[in-house]
């Protein structure tokens, strides 16, 4: 399987395991300069930018190593320009960052407020 087709797999888990827990989606690989966000979502009163990891063999400790400071920065210039196009939206929610992991088997890693403070 090719890592964009694995990729889609991984996106589509993780947007239905984040719906079956009561999240919204708004928006799917939402793109602006500087790339791409997986999966824009609200949960209550958070507006919540998710990024996708999907992994075969990959160590965790790695995995997580992929999302270092310089993709935690592109990822937050693209939901300024997302918060910027939808500014009712932006306006009432509160900003949070979350990544998922998923795994070869279909198993989920959900870190909420991965990237900390907005």
């Amino acid at each position: 399987m090719n890592t964009f087709k694995k990729g889609k797999i991984g996106e589509e888990s993780a947007e239905k395991y984040l719906i079956e827990r009561g999240y919204t989606l708004v928006a799917r690989n939402f793109k602006a300069h500087p790339g791409e966000i997986d999966l824009v979502m609200t949960s209550g009163c958070d507006l919540v930018f998710v990024e996708v990891k999907a992994w075969k063999n990959l160590p965790f400790a790695d995995l997580e190593k992929s999302i270092d400071a310089r993709k935690q920065h592109r990822i937050k210039a693209v939901s300024q320009v997302f918060m910027l196009q939808n500014p009712a939206l932006s306006r009432s929610k509160t900003i949070r960052y979350d990544v998922l992991f998923v795994d070869g088997e279909g198993k989920i890693t959900h870190i909420k407020d991965a990237f900390g403070d907005y």
